[in-house]
């Protein structure tokens, strides 16, 4: 028969060359850590702002709101791009995450409130 040819399972494998060992996986790229880290902290620097442009600007005057409200913009730009740029993040994607959420939401923030409050300061 066709199976007394085949060895036995159980008997050890001598005449069996080693296989080779396979290539390492390269080392992964697209780890963005650093722009997700930077569109995080100015998104929260830029929505921290607009809710106190929200709540306290009835009670309070604020000196250079001009030069302040400029700034914002700048950040919320630098956020959004980070935050759009961390999409492309392989490694620390909770972290991407963040960061893009936290972008988009600042620029969403600059657009909305932002622009209302720019008005302002033109007239």
């Amino acid at each position: 028969m066709a199976d007394e040819d085949l060895p036995d399972s159980l008997e050890p494998a001598i005449h069996v060359p080693p296989r080779d060992e396979p290539p390492a996986p390269p080392t992964p790229k697209g780890d963005l850590r650093v722009v997700s880290i930077i569109a995080l902290v100015t998104g929260v620097i830029v929505i921290a702002w607009y809710l106190f442009l929200v709540t306290a600007s009835a009670i309070a005057h604020l000196e250079n709101l001009a030069w302040i409200q400029i700034g914002m913009w700048v950040l919320a730009l630098v956020s959004f791009v980070c935050g759009i740029l961390s999409l492309n993040a392989r490694m620390a994607r909770e972290l991407a995450a963040a960061g893009f959420i936290a972008g988009v939401a600042a620029g969403l923030l600059s657009i909305s409130i932002g622009f209302f409050s720019g008005l302002e300061l033109l007239t």
